[in-house]
């Protein structure tokens, strides 16, 4: 599987290969978030992982919409499968990824839990603090 795992987003990739793809971390409304996030949501090889509800300091996803970021979650995830099956490079930022997942493991286990064996499957095994 054609993955690549960076520190941070590095959104030049994208204008030296058409095959390259961006993984995000997206908020809950789609607004927010700094330069190269913007830049990604509005890009159309910019792939989404909806993992915060806004980009304020306590935007951290809630337990009451588990349900709802759940089935979100395993959209985004097919749209990452589809990406990488057809043969795409995906390159995928682990700094801001490792932070969201160790913020919900704090709060909410079973979505870090979900959103783990997802990233294990893309043979990204990826744990709060560490990789």
């Amino acid at each position: 599987m054609p993955t690549l795992m960076l520190h941070d987003y590095q959104t030049k990739l994208l204008e030296l290969n058409d095959e390259v793809y961006h993984v995000y971390i997206e908020s809950d409304k789609e607004i927010g978030g700094g330069r190269d996030v913007v830049f990604l949501r509005q890009h159309d090889r910019g792939v989404p992982l909806t993992l915060r509800s806004n980009y304020a300091k306590s935007g951290t996803l809630e337990p009451a919409s588990e349900k709802r970021d759940t089935d979100r979650l395993a959209k985004q995830f097919q749209t990452i499968n589809y990406t990488i099956n057809c043969g795409k490079i995906l390159c995928v930022p682990i700094h801001p990824l490792v932070e969201e997942l160790t913020l919900l493991e704090r709060y909410i286990p079973n979505m870090a839990e979900y959103i783990n064996k997802h990233l294990e499957h893309l043979n990204l095994r990826i744990q709060a603090g560490r990789i």
